[in-house]
C-alpha cells in the first residue's frame, strides 16, 4: 500500500507533530491548568455563551473554583469519582472543571438512561459523590433505592423545576465558597485520569471508556478546524459524549476561543443561535444536516458567520446540497470513537468519504465472514487486507502514541483488541464498524457490526435492548436488529418477539413499558411477532434473514407495529403505512 501524501495532509500532519512536539516537552496540562491560565492571560476574553449570558475566562475559572474549593472542603480526594447525570448547560462545565483541578474522575451518565441500564451505569461508575441535575431527578429517584449511596454523598444541581428530593442542594452550598484558585490545580499531568465517557461499544450495557487528560485536550478538534482566539465554537450536541466533550469544549480549552452551548439540538433555532453567537465553526453528526435541510428557508442563515463544520455520518447525497444552500465553506468529516485508539480525517473534503489512510500500518481494514463472525486468515495464520473496492473491519494499532485506555472493565477491554494479526504479539482495537476501501487508500462507512446500530446519533446495543424487551410480561424470547429507513442516517431498531404459547401482546402496556424503560432512541420502531426465532449451529439467534425481510408489509404475514412518536404508542402497521413511509410522509 502506497503513501503519498496530499499537500493539505502534508501541513496537518506537521501541525499535528508540533503538537506532539510540544506536548512532549510540557507534560504538565489539564484543562483546569490550562483554563486557569486563559483566566489570567485573557481575562476579559469570551469563554461560554449559554442563552442570553456569557462568561469571561476569568469568570469561568471563578465559577468552577468555587466547585474544586467546596469539594476539597467537603473531603473529596484525587482520584475519586463523582458520576454526574446533567443536561448541557453551563454549570455541567464549571462542574467538570473544578473537578478535574482537585484531580477527580468524572463519570459522565447518558441523560436518557432508565432503569436497569442507568443503574449499571451507576454501579460501574463506582462513585464517591453523585451530581444530578432537576431534569434527571425523576429517572434517578426511581433507581435511588436500588443503589448503595448515602443520602449526604447526593447533591442536586439547577432544580427549577423544584422536583422533590431528600439530597444535597449544590447551588446553596456553593454560595459562600471562595472563587480563588485552589493550590491543587497544578497537581495535574497529561496522564493523569480524569473522565469516564459511557458507549454502547458492540454488546451489552453501557461501557465505563478511560479519558485521562491527554485524551480530553487531544488536538484533533484544534488542528482540524484551524482554531483562532477569535473563534466561536457552537454546539448543540450533548456534552456527555466524546464528540461534543473532545473535539467542542477541548477544541475550545486548547485554542482559548469561546463556547456556544444549548441545552439541545433544535432545528428551528439552530440558526438563530448561530447569529445571536456569532459563531464561526459548528459540530454535527449526520442526521442534523439533514434536519436542517428540511426545514424551510431562516432569516438568520443570510450573511450567516458560520463556515465550518466538523462532525461524522453526512451523507453523500447531501453534502453537496447542504454545503452550498448554507454556504459553508469547509466541511471537515472524520471517523473515531470514544473508546478507540485512532481514526481518519477526509480533510481534502471529499463527500462521502470518512478519510484517508495516510500512515503506514495505522490502520488496517481486514475481511471478516458476517456469517461466522470470523476474521479470515492466510496460509501463515495472519489476517487478510481488502483490496480496493472490498468492505471489511476497520482495525486500528496500539502503539505508544495511541494513548489507548480501554474501558474500566479490563475485560471489556481484552474483548476489543486484537492479537498476532501480522505479527507475533502486535495489538490492534476492533472498532466493530464495517467500511469500504476505495482506490487511492480513500476509505467510506459501510455499517455497524454485529449487535450494535445507530440512530439518532447514539449507538443502540441490540443486546441491552433484548434484555430489557425479555423482561416483559408474555414474551419468552426476543431478537433486536437495525433495519433501513428511506431518507434517514443509521438504522431504525426493530424487533422480533416470540411469546409464550397462547399469550398476546398488550399493546398498551408493552408501549407503557419501553418508554419507561429504554432510552427514546433505544425505542424500536417496529416490532414483529414471530411463531419461532431463528438459531445458528452455534446458538445463537439468526437475524440476516430478519434484516433482509426488514419491516415490508407486502411480503410478511406476520403481525407488525409501528412506534408513533406523537402518541408514545405502537400502532398497527399496514400497508398504507408502509406506503407513507416509502413516501416520506409518515414521522418517525
Amino acid at each position: 500500500m502506497e503513501y503519498k501524501l496530499t499537500v493539505k495532509e502534508v501541513e496537518y500532519l506537521e501541525r499535528q507533530n508540533q503538537q506532539v512536539e510540544q506536548r512532549a516537552n510540557n507534560p504538565n496540562q489539564s484543562p483546569g491548568i490550562l483554563i486557569q491560565q486563559h483566566a489570567k492571560n485573557n481575562p476579559k476574553g469570551s469563554a461560554l455563551f449559554w442563552k442570553k449570558r456569557s462568561w469571561s475566562w476569568k469568570a469561568f475559572n471563578q465559577e468552577s473554583n468555587k466547585i474544586a474549593n467546596y469539594l476539597l472542603k467537603i473531603g473529596n480526594k484525587p482520584g475519586e469519582t463523582i458520576a454526574m447525570m446533567i443536561e448541557n448547560s453551563p454549570e455541567f462545565l464549571f462542574l467538570i472543571t473544578g473537578i478535574n483541578k482537585i484531580q477527580g474522575i468524572v463519570s459522565l451518565i447518558n441523560v436518557n438512561l432508565r432503569k436497569k441500564a442507568l443503574i449499571h451505569a451507576f454501579k460501574i461508575s463506582e462513585p464517591n459523590r453523585v451530581i444530578i441535575d432537576g431534569d434527571s431527578l425523576p429517572a434517578f429517584n426511581e433507581i435511588f433505592k436500588e443503589l448503595t449511596f448515602n443520602d449526604n454523598s447526593v447533591f442536586v444541581i439547577n432544580n427549577t423545576n423544584e422536583v422533590q428530593h431528600q439530597f444535597i442542594d449544590i447551588n446553596r452550598e456553593l454560595e459562600s465558597v471562595s472563587k480563588l484558585n485552589p493550590k491543587t490545580t497544578y497537581n495535574s499531568n497529561l496522564s493523569t485520569m480524569s473522565m469516564y465517557i459511557f458507549t454502547s461499544g458492540t454488546t451489552g450495557l453501557p461501557k465505563a471508556a478511560l479519558q485521562n487528560n491527554s485524551r480530553l485536550l487531544n488536538p484533533f478538534g484544534y488542528l482540524a478546524f484551524q482554531i483562532r482566539q477569535k473563534d466561536i465554537l457552537y454546539s448543540p450536541l450533548p456534552l456527555y459524549h466524546s464528540h461534543a466533550m473532545v473535539n467542542g469544549w477541548g477544541t475550545v480549552i486548547n485554542g482559548g476561543c469561546a463556547f456556544a452551548i444549548r441545552k439541545r439540538f433544535s432545528a428551528s433555532k439552530f440558526w438563530k443561535d448561530v447569529k445571536k453567537f456569532g459563531a464561526t465553526c459548528c459540530l454535527y453528526i449526520g442526521e442534523l444536516p439533514r434536519y436542517l435541510l428540511n426545514r424551510s428557508e431562516s432569516e438568520y442563515i443570510k450573511n450567516t458567520t458560520l463556515k465550518k463544520m466538523l462532525g461524522l455520518g453526512l451523507r453523500k447525497d447531501i453534502w453537496g446540497e447542504f454545503k452550498s444552500r448554507f454556504q459553508i465553506d469547509h466541511i471537515l468529516e472524520f471517523y473515531g470513537a470514544t473508546d478507540g485508539a485512532g481514526g481518519l480525517f477526509n480533510i481534502e473534503e471529499v463527500p462521502g468519504m470518512i478519510g484517508r489512510i495516510n500512515v503506514p500500518e495505522n490502520i488496517e481494514i481486514v475481511k471478516i465472514d458476517e456469517n461466522t463472525d470470523e476474521f479470515f486468515k492466510d496460509g501463515k495464520n495472519n489476517y487478510v487486507r481488502c483490496k480496493p473496492g472490498e468492505t471489511g473491519m476497520m482495525i486500528v494499532k496500539i502503539n505508544p502514541t495511541s494513548n489507548y485506555l480501554g474501558y474500566k472493565d479490563k475485560n471489556k477491554t481484552n474483548k476489543r483488541v486484537l492479537r498476532n494479526v501480522f505479527e507475533q504479539d502486535d495489538a490492534y482495537f476492533n472498532t466493530g464498524d464495517l467500511v469500504t476501501f476505495h482506490e487511492d487508500n480513500w476509505v467510506s462507512f459501510a455499517d455497524r457490526y454485529g449487535d450494535t446500530f445507530r440512530w439518532k446519533g447514539e449507538n443502540v446495543s441490540t443486546l441491552e435492548v433484548e434484555s430489557i424487551i425479555n423482561n416483559f410480561a408474555n414474551v419468552e424470547m426476543s431478537t433486536v436488529y437495525g433495519v433501513e429507513i428511506p431518507n434517514s442516517e443509521g438504522k431504525a431498531g426493530m424487533v422480533s418477539i416470540k411469546l409464550y404459547e397462547n399469550q398476546n401482546l398488550d399493546l398498551t402496556q408493552f408501549s407503557q413499558f419501553v418508554s419507561e424503560n429504554l432510552p427514546k432512541y433505544a425505542i424500536p420502531i417496529f416490532v414483529r411477532i414471530k411463531e419461532g426465532l431463528e438459531f445458528t449451529g452455534t446458538h445463537k439467534l439468526r437475524k440476516v434473514n430478519l434484516k433482509k425481510q426488514g419491516y415490508d408489509i407486502n411480503k410478511i404475514s406476520d403481525h407488525i407495529y409501528f412506534w408513533n412518536s406523537d402518541s408514545n404508542r405502537y400502532e398497527v402497521f399496514d400497508v398504507e403505512k408502509y406506503s407513507n413511509l416509502m413516501d416520506n410522509t409518515l414521522k418517525i
